[in-house]
């Protein structure tokens, strides 16, 4: 199965748009760490460094289009055919498939943080330290990784409803269309269900509340009174719901037609 885990990590890496897309994530960087240096009152030199000078939505939108194509493309162009004719079962071929987009999401967000850390460098290298107090207890550097960590996490919660939506498309701009909606539907929704939650309490336990889970982290304080719940309960229930999608996923995707 690694065979085919290097396989498809090489045509991710293969792929035109993989380096377009890097070039223009550093692109953004480099503009939000501009402005942070020449508006430093509107763009907040601490708070745009744990943003990651605004890559991680980005970094959201590369991983959906990824997530959605490796999976559709395969039927689309009549590919999965052939791989199963090398003797791989139905389910090698898509833990591989998880497996190359968790190495896929680790390369954007390593590179996103190695980026940001050298404009920290070159640009506030006097004017911002990396470990002065981000409050809570946590220093600048500290609460910019937690804050990836929860995203990276409440990330792979939508991709793994992106990889059981993937198998219900042949086409891939559809199952693209469908996550990249999602996505923002996702946000709308949070927003109702904290009203929610408000007058019913077991509201929170859905999987769209732990989307919050990075806001929880930028905000602990705000989130935990909002939400009533703590951050090993966001993360609990995000690793949960993740089981049971990509779960789902596994069971349609061993049953679809080829």
């Amino acid at each position: 199965m690694w065979t085919l885990v290097r396989q498809e990590s090489f045509k991710l890496t293969r792929k035109l748009s993989t380096w377009i897309s890097t070039g223009c994530l550093v692109g953004v960087e480099i503009l939000f760490a501009f402005l942070s240096r020449v508006y430093p009152q509107t763009f907040v030199p601490a708070s745009m460094f744990e943003s990651l000078y605004f890559a991680r939505p980005i970094i959201n939108f590369y991983m959906i289009a990824a997530t959605a194509t490796i999976i559709t493309m395969e039927f689309q162009y009549g590919t999965m055919k052939q791989v199963l004719y090398r003797r791989y079962s139905r389910g090698q071929i898509l833990v591989s498939k998880w497996l190359a987009i968790l190495l896929y999401t680790l390369y954007w967000y390593v590179m996103s943080t190695g980026i940001a850390l050298l404009l920290k460098a070159m640009l506030f290298h006097h004017s911002l330290s990396i470990h002065q107090s981000a409050g809570d207890g946590m220093s600048v550097f500290t609460r910019g990784l937690s804050i990836s960590a929860a995203s990276f996490v409440s990330l792979w919660l939508l991709l793994s409803v992106v990889f059981l939506l993937a198998n219900l498309f042949r086409n891939s701009a559809a199952a693209v269309s469908v996550g990249i909606i999602g996505y923002f539907a996702s946000y709308i929704v949070t927003q109702l269900l904290t009203i929610l939650i408000q007058k019913w309490d077991w509201a929170k336990w859905n999987p769209v509340t732990m989307t919050l889970y990075p806001s929880m982290m930028s905000r602990p304080g705000y989130y935990q009174s909002l939400l009533s719940m703590q951050a090993w309960q966001m993360l609990l229930g995000n690793l949960i719901y993740i089981a049971i999608f990509l779960g789902i996923g596994y069971y349609v995707f061993n049953r679809r037609n080829v």
